[in-house]
């Protein structure tokens, strides 16, 4: 069955790009469907395709990234003037493999074969220290966003496809470019994930199991209030160490929130009223008076976890 090529503007149009995203496995959604996610697992997908949670609400991460696209764009063309380079405002959707994808923008370039695509990046200097640096501090694209761009250049039919991304710092933006080369392969093991995923949970209305490294935020979500009952869990043997391991990493916290009041206890009767200080190794302290604001703080509610006795 031939890709679909449905015009959207994903800013004008967000509400009617929305609902053409909920009945496709997407490309963002595909790399934690692959076990690869950064925000969320498999079980995080099924709920919103479920209806069970609204997609994520906008926040400053999301916020900047839709705000932040034309400036990659803008930055491409400034860092690139031979690259002819434009909004794709396009969504693509195979029916049969249940894969849709919104790539950022189409792109051609001297040198290299036909039209290729551009799935942009806005991240902050911490995230992308945190995220796209090895060891070496060498910059590698996170696998969650080459296997989201794979998918978006499979179903545009694109020979090559390109990551940019624009690193946000104070005082500085810089732009780095990442070729992400179509893999036949890993192409079909992205197919075959999605065509599991749809087979397994989807259609057989079946939660993928909650994964606790990624899911905190889709366990708040999908439990927001208790209903005052009881559950009988004795058959479960996994949860008594996982409640140990919950009460060890509590101490540790404890322990180490000590620590960290008894360290700058220490270092503050040290400075004194001096405003700085210069130490041996060549770092140096601050302890300057700092006034916050006043503010009134609304109404929360949220569901607390403690361990009790029998």
């Amino acid at each position: 069955m031939p890709v679909e090529r449905i015009q959207i503007d994903p800013v004008r149009n967000r509400d009617a790009w929305m609902d053409w995203r909920r009945g496709f496995v997407t490309a963002s959604d595909v790399p934690a469907v692959c076990g690869e996610g950064l925000f969320g697992s498999s079980a995080k997908v099924w709920a919103e395709k479920k209806g069970l949670t609204a997609p994520a609400e906008m926040n400053d991460a999301m916020f900047r990234g839709i705000i932040g696209e034309p400036a990659v764009l803008r930055a491409i063309q400034w860092h690139f003037p031979t690259w002819e380079v434009r909004p794709a405002s396009v969504f693509l959707c195979d029916r049969e493999s249940r894969l849709g994808a919104t790539p950022d923008a189409a792109a051609v370039i001297p040198g290299r074969d036909g039209i290729g695509i551009i799935q942009c990046k806005t991240v902050s200097r911490p995230w992308f220290e945190a995220h796209w640096l090895d060891d070496n501090e060498q910059a590698v694209v996170p696998l969650a966003y080459e296997l989201q761009t794979l998918t978006e250049a499979m179903l545009a039919d694109a020979p090559w496809a390109m990551i940019a991304v624009l690193i946000v710092d104070t005082f500085r933006w810089e732009l780095k470019v990442f070729p992400v080369e179509r893999n036949p392969g890993a192409e079909a093991k992205i197919k075959q994930c999605v065509l599991d995923f749809c087979r397994d949970y989807l259609d057989a209305n079946v939660q993928p199991p909650i994964d606790p490294a990624r899911d905190e935020e889709l366990v708040k979500r999908l439990f927001p209030r208790d209903d005052g009952t009881e559950i009988d869990l004795r058959f479960d043997n996994s949860l008594p160490g996982i409640v140990a391991d919950l009460e060890a990493a509590k101490a540790v916290k404890k322990q180490a929130e000590t620590d960290e009041k008894i360290a700058a206890t220490a270092i503050k009767a040290k400075l004194g009223e001096h405003s700085f200080a210069r130490l041996a190794d060549g770092r140096r302290l601050s302890h300057k008076l700092q006034r916050r604001a006043g503010y009134s703080v609304s109404d929360t509610e949220f569901r607390v976890l403690r361990v009790l006795k029998g």
